[in-house]
């Protein structure tokens, strides 16, 4: 299964989630879509999960 995030921080008010997951779900695509809210210090380990193929994509959400 694919995995989506949208990140930022703060991440709770995203909708995001919803969203997606909605879509993804009525359209039979076997993925999820979560929030994830990380510090700046966080980044690098996030791209290095991007690289390996742990998360397949990434959208950030204002502010961060």
């Amino acid at each position: 299964m694919k995995k989506y995030l949208v990140i930022g921080n703060p991440i709770d008010h995203s909708l995001s989630p919803q969203l997606h997951n909605y879509w993804l779900k009525k359209n039979n695509i076997k993925a999820i879509y979560n929030k994830e809210k990380l510090g700046i210090n966080e980044l690098k380990n996030l791209i290095l999960k991007i690289r390996e193929k742990k998360i397949n994509g990434v959208n950030v959400t204002i502010p961060f």
